[in-house]
């Protein structure tokens, strides 16, 4: 007689998906439902708060709603016991307005502390940011897209891990505050600006570049870019002096 073979049954629960598995899962949620998972067991609790922060075409009418909800993801004490990789706000058609400066500027300190690695900011030209985001040893990703930032005279650039900057349609306060970034940047890989502007200025006597209010602006580049491998920049925004040994180089005119 020939012995019946007996299957085995696996119950798979929950609990039994590894962490990496669940994370991926949660990301394709909406933040705001994938969140609600930390009612679930304390498990859930460190995955919700490492979520990626992923939002584009934020509406008008859903601001005062999405504030609240990225202040309790944000600016939670819990929340900072984890890291955070992303840090993306698109706005798209929804135009902020200057009182949310206190409230961006909040997260991005947080984002900050709890060692941010990629950030990306279409903000619209309402938004100032402070320069205390360019004091980050843990970005590795940084473009800032339709924005002002505020004057980085009494600013520290630290970037030391920064690979990738893209600046495009960002008003500065001065044009010296782009060379002080751009060389606050030490391993940049990947270099992209396009309609940087700053204060107006006239050129001086001896060759340098002299602000309307009298202000020094952008100087001698005092070395370039060594670990440089792309840079997609337009005239003028970046001296050329600054990517001699850059191997694609990419300079518009317009």
């Amino acid at each position: 007689m020939k012995k019946k073979s007996s299957a085995t049954t696996v119950d798979t629960t929950l609990n039994d998906i590894p962490d990496e598995i669940l994370s991926h899962i949660l990301s394709f949620l909406p933040l705001k439902e994938a969140f609600r998972t930390i009612f679930l067991s304390k498990r859930w609790i460190p995955l919700s708060y490492s979520l990626s922060i992923h939002f584009d075409g934020i509406q008008t009418e859903s601001w005062i709603n999405f504030r609240r909800m990225l202040d309790s993801i944000m600016l939670s004490p819990l929340a900072q016991q984890y890291t955070l990789k992303t840090f993306h706000i698109d706005h798209c058609r929804f135009n902020l307005c200057k009182s949310a400066n206190s409230t961006i500027n909040q997260w991005l300190e947080a984002a900050k502390r709890r060692h941010i690695q990629n950030i990306f900011l279409k903000l619209g030209r309402r938004v100032t940011l402070l320069p205390t985001i360019f004091s980050c040893k843990t970005l590795v990703v940084l473009k800032l897209r339709d924005l002002k930032l505020s004057s980085m005279f009494h600013c520290c650039v630290d970037l030391p891990l920064l690979e990738t900057l893209s600046l495009i349609d960002v008003r500065l306060n001065d044009l010296e505050d782009s060379k002080k970034l751009i060389y606050g940047c030490p391993t940049l890989k990947d270099l992209k600006t396009s309609y940087v502007t700053a204060t107006p200025y006239v050129t001086a006597t001896d060759g340098g570049v002299i602000a309307a209010d009298g202000g020094l602006t952008a100087g001698e580049y005092s070395k370039p870019l060594s670990r440089l491998i792309q840079a997609n920049i337009r005239l003028f925004e970046v001296p050329l002096r600054a990517v001699p040994n850059v191997q694609f180089l990419t300079v518009t005119n317009v």
